[in-house]
């Protein structure tokens, strides 16, 4: 009995295995030119799952997977390693040699594409003396890169970091005149019908961060950590990047009016972008003013409910401090010792005066309003939010500086000032006619201080006042060839820029002028900063800025793809 039964549930298992195949093959079915397959491989489809999806399928990558028999990882860290003593060794060939090894490994691994490809453009191209060798390594990690692109299509990481090796290991490297000549002249990096004036490595960074974006926008690739603000911002950036390289280069005039006519297009199209803030809600940098707006009506409507709000919420927090606190946040504020100025911050901070505070003081004094005042203060408080995250963004990307120098260069002043000042450069260089340059750089500051003069909103310390400074600083060297000075009477009186050099003179260089034709009093050594006592330092005020983000070195060990990777958060709404 017990043998017949063993026989017939044999023959049951072969049935439900025989009925089973039918769904599973039909589940299962792979696509092909003329079917498209089972549902499993309509979903893999329909999602982007399979891995044809990621980019191309190397089969050379799939065999050498297989060989290894489940000891990829083995396999990996070894040639990691032997990659990295051949860095060391400078044994450039075998290096390489290892790192394509490694890509028959890793192919669908993001971060081994950057970091490789960084080495070659950044780490190995610097250890060669003749600068077509070192293009050739910075050529060589450009290609590594774009074949990592061939196995992970469409990855904004890698399409973003490849307009960055274009853009700014080209245009802005040491060599990056020689780059740029070679770059145009290559035909690998262009296409056959690629017009000559659109090979500027600027213009093809743009074109590689337009595509890394529609990555994102089109096909719905995830950032991952990369901040919105600065992804965004990438095609923008390379379009005022490649404005400023043509008028350094020479080219002035209607041409270099287009480029930054277009500049600013596209950096007004990127303040109007809704980006996704890490609170959830979007955020556009250009609307700052309209939401400072929208908070000042509301502030209005809340003091509206009570004329004394805000003066009982400043009794009532000065109220909340103790003597010592009420003692050093009214006395004076030189003499006081390190605990003390710690008090008085600690103090300041406390007096500090929020919407909800004034609303708690008029639903005190009229509990009937006590809906209409919270709910003001929460809508003030989350406009006040939303600012702040918004400026945090905004300084990270610098918006409202080159929203203002893309309007600035477009100006006929700001165009013939570049002209003058180039020209002047040029005639003190190669013709040495240090009158001629002289006039012309003394005509370039007439048109740059009636630049400055139209666009007061732009800080004169910023990388405009550098440039212009770089052009005093020419106009220095060749008033010295002719035994003059920019202090003397005939020179520095009808000179227009010395607020622009105040404050630019790091070094102090120009510190008589200064004192002389501004009017200023000479400090005594030693002097505090403007505004503070000699015994006293700043008191600390909060802020809201993040820390500057600094400009990327030109060589480093590790790769930078040029963008802040965690995004400006606030804590609360």
């Amino acid at each position: 009995m017990t043998e017949h039964g063993s026989f017939y549930r044999k023959i049951i298992y072969l049935v439900l295995i025989a009925v089973l195949l039918f769904p599973i093959s039909q589940l299962g079915a792979p696509a092909t030119t003329e079917d498209e397959g089972g549902r499993l491989a309509q979903l893999r489809d329909e999602y982007d799952l399979g891995q044809s999806d990621y980019g191309d399928i190397d089969p050379a990558s799939e065999t050498i997977r297989l060989a290894t028999l489940g000891l990829r990882g083995v396999a990996v860290s070894m040639l990691w390693t032997k990659a990295n003593e051949y860095k060391k060794k400078e044994d450039w060939t075998n290096f390489q040699a290892t790192l394509e090894q490694l890509a028959k490994l890793q192919p669908y691994f993001i971060k081994f594409w950057q970091y490789q490809a960084w080495n070659l453009t950044y780490n190995v191209s610097v250890e060669l003396d003749d600068v077509r060798d070192r293009f050739h390594y910075v050529k060589r990690g450009i290609g590594f890169l774009k074949k990592g692109i061939t196995y992970n299509r469409d990855s904004p990481y890698l399409l973003s970091d490849l307009g960055w090796f274009i853009g700014n290991k080209i245009g802005r490297a040491d060599e990056r005149k020689d780059y740029r000549r070679l770059f145009k002249a290559d035909p690998d990096f262009h296409p056959a019908d690629r017009p000559l004036e659109q090979r500027d490595n600027w213009l093809v960074s743009r074109g590689w961060y337009e595509t890394s974006v529609s990555a994102v926008d089109d096909k719905k690739k995830s950032l991952g950590q990369k901040n919105p603000t600065t992804f965004y911002a990438n095609p923008g950036r390379s379009q005022i990047n490649y404005s400023e390289a043509i008028e350094t280069e020479g080219v002035f005039g209607e041409k270099a009016k287009s480029a930054w006519a277009t500049a600013a297009r596209m950096w007004k199209d990127f303040g109007n972008r809704d980006l996704k803030s890490s609170m959830g809600f979007n955020i556009r940098l250009s609307g700052v003013e309209r939401l400072t707006e929208e908070s000042k009506e509301l502030e209005k409507r809340l003091g509206e409910l009570s004329r004394t709000g805000r003066e009982d919420a400043l009794a009532a927090k000065r109220a909340a401090l103790t003597a010592e606190q009420r003692a050093v946040l009214d006395g004076p504020e030189t003499g006081l010792t390190d605990e003390q100025r710690d008090m008085r911050y600690e103090a300041q901070q406390l007096m500090r005066i929020e919407p909800a505070d004034i609303a708690d003081q008029i639903v005190k004094k009229s509990p009937e309003k006590v809906a209409e005042a919270r709910r003001l203060a929460k809508k003030i408080s989350a406009i006040r939010n939303r600012i702040r995250l918004t400026k945090n963004n905004s300084d990270v990307v610098n918006y409202e500086y080159w929203a203002t120098r893309c309007r600035l260069e477009q100006t006929p002043e700001a165009l013939k000032a570049r002209d003058l000042s180039y020209a002047g450069r040029k005639v003190f260089k190669e013709d040495a006619d240090l009158l001629e340059a002289k006039r012309l750089y003394e005509d370039s500051f007439v048109q740059w201080a009636k630049v400055l003069e139209a666009f007061p909103e732009l800080p004169l310390d910023s990388v405009t006042g550098s440039d212009i400074m770089e052009y005093i600083e020419q106009y220095s060297t060749v008033l010295q060839q002719l035994d003059m000075s920019l202090v003397d009477e005939e020179v520095g009186r009808d000179f227009p820029l010395w607020r622009l050099v105040e404050a630019n003179d790091n070094s102090r260089e120009y510190e008589e002028g200064i004192r002389k034709y501004l009017g200023r009093e000479e400090p005594p050594r030693d002097a505090a900063p403007s505004g503070v006592a000699p015994d006293e330092t700043p008191d600390k005020t909060p802020t809201d800025e993040p820390p500057s983000n600094g400009d990327v070195e030109e060589e480093a060990d590790e790769p930078v793809a040029g963008e802040t990777g965690e995004e400006v958060t606030e804590d609360s709404e």
